[in-house]
């Protein structure tokens, strides 16, 4: 049966792919358009050390244009982002290309059961792998073996994925903020538009949460900072 890697743009999917992948597979990354610019630049020396082709895909219009056509922010209880950037527009891919049925490789390690438990399956077609749970591959595993490759994610965890993604918590958006301020622009751009008065947050602005990463308070260190909830996206 044909295979599909979710490649996240993260240490751990590209360790997964490193270690389990076969030619003919399918390596899929799901562009947001929020990734980090280090995050993109990975995803280049992955290609060219590994000699690994990554398919890139991403939502008609990206982003933005996803919010425009909803009307509506994505939160912690809307997750609807996920679903469009990432679940849909690799399956519209495949099935452009008369992929109806694969077996989906994801990153989700030993480590992490409960992403597993939670992960929901879309597709019957779809037959979802779990390789480093089952290999009993864990975080300390992952970090030990990019420590002996020439190239590496030159990037704070909590940066992975979405920049400013609303899972990582409002406590950790601002301590991003208070040394990357300039990633709030799109995300305030977003809800500036009319949006029907949707945050990111409940109660709260990403606008609000810059102005509060510029008030003095204790550093964290960014290395040191786990996201507020789970999310279906791999990193």
């Amino acid at each position: 049966m044909q295979r599909v890697i979710n490649f996240s743009g993260g240490k751990t999917s590209a360790y997964m792919t490193i270690k389990y992948y076969k030619p003919g597979d399918l390596v899929i990354f799901c562009d947001t358009g929020r990734e980090h610019f280090k995050t993109y630049k990975f995803i280049n020396d992955f290609e060219a050390f590994e000699n690994i082709p990554v398919i890139r895909l991403s939502y008609d219009g990206g982003f933005r244009r996803l919010l425009e056509k909803t009307k509506a922010i994505p939160n912690r209880f809307k997750r609807f982002c996920t679903i469009e950037l990432k679940v849909k527009t690799a399956r519209r891919y495949l099935r452009s290309i008369g992929l109806m049925k694969y077996e989906n490789l994801v990153g989700f390690r030993f480590d992490e059961p409960l992403r597993i438990q939670r992960r929901k399956q879309h597709w019957k077609q779809v037959i979802d792998i779990f390789p480093l749970n089952e290999d009993r591959i864990t975080k300390s595993d992952i970090n030990n073996f990019w420590k002996n490759k020439l190239y590496t994610l030159e990037l704070e965890p909590i940066l992975g994925n979405c920049t400013l993604c609303f899972n990582k918590g409002k406590n950790n958006i601002i301590t991003i903020l208070s040394k990357y301020p300039d990633l709030a622009n799109e995300w305030i751009k977003d809800e500036t538009l009319n949006m029907k008065g949707n945050t990111y947050f409940n109660g709260i602005t990403i606008k609000e949460l810059l102005e509060i990463s510029k008030l003095p308070k204790k550093q964290y260190d960014l290395f040191e900072l786990l996201p507020a909830y789970d999310c279906a996206c791999t990193a």
